[in-house]
């Protein structure tokens, strides 16, 4: 008795039973590990960094609204909505201000109005910002939303504003009225007819002369240099890779080989990508950092000039290069942020809600009549490879499986959506029952038996006559256009032109087209001299384009005068010649049939 009040004066720590009492933290203690268990657990790994994600997007479209503005302002324009820019540039970073409300509305927007996301976006949106700021230490923004005008301070979440939820309202009625709440939309993938004719557009308002030579005049022109040369790269490479379009903005100059060859004995020029951002390998069973196998070896693709990666990034690269005034740095993004002012930001990287932006841009102005989202390259691209590839270039599923970056142990329904419910459609639509060279896709894979059969005789005729046709319109239109004079206009002494080198021009094997779906080239009229009016500018002593003739290889004269001259006429490459020879004053002297040169030459790569 005397020993146990003896233990319990001087403390012990020893309870009934022989236990030791546990050691109680210090308050300091307690709050942080509280801190730490809600913050490991309260959400899964994958919920945390999917909401991270919509953070990270909402606030680069917010700051992209915000450099519209102040550029408006630089320019003169006015801005009468009252809305303070200082102020939503901030709305969306730490405590929420009085615009928060707005800019989480301008979020939505943008995604579920703008680029025609379904409503999953939007609950995705409100779910990361409600998280975030009811999270904040204190609880002061979690809760109903108030503002005080008076005291200019918000309380409880922005999330919960009334005009969110009204907004969050709106979209899930915009979704049941086009019945998304039935079905989920996929991404419309982007075929390579879209790529070609997006890339031929940009080609119409910035040509690849222009870019080569890369002398803009003013601001407005090195802008719209930069955005095309850029997107001409963009483009093939999500293409190539299969990437979302989140994903190709991460890409770092860390991660290129930009200058690499491929293995003996050919050594071939080969653009190494190492995908680390790729989220498939982030779902791989086992997945503990980077892996050897998301490394990617991009050669040049000659049959599709649009969709060859190597050769459109590295010519944006070189431009790119050339703004930046120095050489490439690790952490350097190869799509950076271009400011209105045209200077690059290389250290940060083009959100891929201005890319949307871009590629709605160009798909309107190539006339494409579609809506694409994050996934249309990334769709299209495993797409053409697993299915509309020329025939011996499909790959396996095996392929597709690993240069997509689905892993093994990930479910295979996307794969499924991207791939096989395409291929039903195809192969069980018959929409075309009236085309009279129907494929038959029901019957083979993409109809390949159709292709692989032999030409028939009736094929072989209706070629011939195609052929001699146009020959005979080619013949006629030369003939009637040549000048009495022409024998002593054509004997005249040559002018040695000075060339220009343009890199990697493609030199044609010179085989006609074949009748499996191929064409054979068509000759536009060849004016061979040009009867000038004594008052017009004379022309440049010995610049002239020979004839070409009028039997049936005239087509290969005319593509042999494009790429590689006539020594005996003293011509130089017609690719090679300065533009002082066919514009201007030559315009009307060797213009059209320069034009015409170029057309045929473009019209055989194709």
């Amino acid at each position: 008795m005397a020993r146990a009040a003896t233990s319990a004066s001087s403390g012990t720590k020893k309870r009934a039973g022989g236990k030791k009492k546990k050691t109680i933290a210090a308050f300091d203690a307690l709050q942080s590990q509280k801190a730490a268990l809600h913050g490991e657990y309260s959400k899964s790994k994958k919920t945390k960094s999917t909401y991270s994600g919509y953070l990270d997007r909402a606030r680069d479209i917010i700051a992209e609204v915000v450099e519209k503005r102040r550029a408006e302002v630089k320019t003169g324009q006015g801005l009468p909505d009252g809305i303070d820019t200082d102020l939503l540039a901030v709305a969306l970073d730490g405590k929420p201000n009085k615009l928060s409300a707005t800019a989480l509305e301008l979020c939505i927007t943008q995604k579920c109005v703008v680029e025609g996301l379904s409503k999953s976006t939007a609950e995705g949106l409100h779910g990361a910002w409600a998280n975030y700021w009811d999270g904040l230490p204190g609880g002061k923004y979690a809760g109903a939303y108030k503002y005080d005008e008076e005291t200019d301070t918000v309380t409880g979440c922005p999330a919960r504003a009334p005009e969110v939820q009204a907004l969050l309202k709106s979209v899930k009625n915009k979704s049941r009225v086009k019945g998304e709440a039935a079905t989920r939309r996929h991404a419309e993938a982007t075929t390579i007819e879209d790529i070609r004719a997006m890339m031929g557009w940009s080609e119409g308002l910035c040509s690849a002369e222009d870019l080569e030579k890369f002398n803009p005049k003013n601001l407005e022109e090195l802008l719209l240099f930069l955005k095309h040369a850029m997107m001409r790269g963009f483009l093939p490479s999500g293409y190539c890779l299969w990437t979302r379009n989140f994903e190709l903005c991460q890409l770092q100059e860390r991660d290129l080989k930009p200058n690499a060859k491929g293995p003996a004995p050919y050594y071939l020029p080969v653009l190494k990508v190492h995908l680390e951002n790729r989220k498939g390998w982030q779902n791989k069973q086992g997945y503990d950092g980077p892996l050897e196998s998301n490394h990617y070896d991009i050669y040049d693709q000659k049959d599709t000039p649009e969709i060859c990666m190597r050769t459109h990034f590295m010519c944006w690269r070189k431009i790119y290069r050339q703004r930046l005034g120095r050489e490439f740095e690790p952490d350097d993004y190869a799509f950076p942020y271009i400011a209105p002012n045209g200077i690059i930001h290389p250290k940060r990287p083009m959100s891929h809600d201005l890319v949307q932006e871009h590629i709605n841009e160009f798909a309107r102005g190539a006339g494409i009549d579609k809506i694409f989202t994050t996934h249309c390259l990334r769709r299209g691209g495993s797409q053409y490879r697993f299915m509309f590839a020329a025939i011996g270039k499909r790959w396996s599923l095996t392929i597709i499986r690993w240069w997509g970056g689905w892993a093994e142990g990930e479910q295979v329904d996307t794969l499924m959506r991207y791939l096989m419910d395409s291929l039903q459609s195809y192969e069980s639509g018959h929409g075309d029952a009236l085309n009279p060279h129907r494929l038959q896709m029901d019957k083979s894979f993409m109809g390949d038996h159709n292709a692989l059969q032999a030409p028939t005789i009736v094929e072989f005729r209706l070629l011939s006559e195609q052929i001699l046709t146009k020959l005979n319109n080619v013949s006629l239109s030369a003939s009637s256009n040549i000048h009495p004079t022409s024998s002593t206009t054509a004997n005249s002494p040559t002018h040695a032109a000075t060339t220009t080198t343009i890199p990697n021009s493609p030199r044609p094997s010179l085989i006609p087209g074949n009748s499996l779906g191929g064409s054979t080239p068509s000759i536009p009229p060849d004016q061979n001299q040009v009867v000038v009016h004594p008052t017009a500018t004379i022309p440049i002593p010995g610049v002239l384009i020979p004839s070409v003739g009028r039997d049936a290889s005239a087509w290969r004269h005319a593509i042999d005068q494009w790429y590689f001259g006539d020594n005996k006429a003293g011509l130089t490459p017609l690719k090679d010649w300065p533009p002082n020879y066919y514009t201007g004053a030559m315009r009307l002297v060797t213009g059209t049939l320069y034009s015409n040169r170029k057309l045929l030459a473009m019209e055989y790569e194709r």
